[in-house]
């Protein structure tokens, strides 16, 4: 870069000097979104094939306990689809949230060298895990269509889904990767947070047959209302618009915030990690 970097106090100058910096280091962000496709798939026999495996056996899993054995009721989805409706977005947001929490470590060497805004490795992470998503949402589609549960909603508000879906990931993701660069004990508190969140989410229960009262903190969780707008989709082809406007408000709320913290801790990330 042969311009130099001009350091404002002011709030507004730095907003521009971040969004410059996007655009500046857009090569590299795209350069981080294929390292990661690749490293995800290197040295592994099945490939691909794990990102339908895995929701698969997962929903059979539960299919089985919480569906055949527990009596969990699937508000008249088929077994399988009703929890393949869940656990293909939420495998996709709790990987992404645990890569991007290890990102500034796993990226120390790398961060401690040369400037660049940091904030493209955990973009590059969300942004690379569509690819998985796409491939479980295909499978999800693919089974809804033989069950005869396919409706042509899923298609059209499927982007708005996983536009909450993303952001909230990348919230999360971006205030857990600032703290675990400096107190390491996060990453092992990550995995015990995603599975308070699993339970905080409707993954292996129906929302529907919560009380009222619960309902109404369950969706302060945005991921709630995006499995719920999911099979509802599947069963009737509609979903509760004041949820997911809901969802979509939480979810851009917790990437603001995730985002401000991230940069409050930014300029001092190289010398703590």
């Amino acid at each position: 870069m042969n311009a130099a970097t001009i350091i404002s106090a002011d709030q507004r100058e730095r907003l521009r000097q971040f969004l410059r910096d996007l655009w500046d280091y857009r090569e590299l962000f795209w350069t981080f979104v294929e390292r990661d496709i690749k490293v995800r798939y290197k040295q592994t026999a099945l490939g691909v094939i794990w990102v339908i495996l895995q929701p698969l056996l997962m929903s059979g899993a539960f299919a089985l306990i919480f569906g055949k054995i527990a009596r969990m009721p699937t508000d008249g989805l088929p077994i399988l689809l009703f929890y393949l409706a869940a656990t293909v977005p939420w495998n996709t947001f709790a990987t992404t949230v645990s890569q991007s929490a290890m990102s500034m470590e796993a990226n120390a060497g790398l961060i401690t060298k040369i400037y660049f805004p940091r904030v493209v490795i955990p973009g590059a992470i969300v942004f690379g895990s569509l690819l998985d998503f796409t491939i479980g949402w295909a499978l999800l589609n693919g089974l809804a269509l033989w069950m005869g549960h396919w409706r042509w909603q899923m298609v059209a508000l499927t982007p708005l889904l996983l536009l909450i879906q993303s952001c909230a990931a990348l919230g999360v993701g971006l205030a857990l990767g600032a703290l675990n660069a400096q107190y390491r004990d996060v990453k092992h508190a990550v995995p015990f947070l995603m599975q308070v969140l699993m339970l905080a989410t409707p993954v292996i229960y129906p929302a529907s047959r919560l009380p009222e009262v619960v309902q109404r903190v369950l969706f302060l969780n945005p991921m709630a209302g995006v499995v719920t707008a999911y099979r509802s989709l599947l069963e009737t082809g509609a979903m509760d618009t004041a949820l997911v406007l809901n969802s979509l408000a939480i979810g851009i709320l917790l990437l603001a915030a995730g985002l401000w913290f991230f940069r409050s801790r930014e300029a001092r990330m190289a010398d703590i990690l």
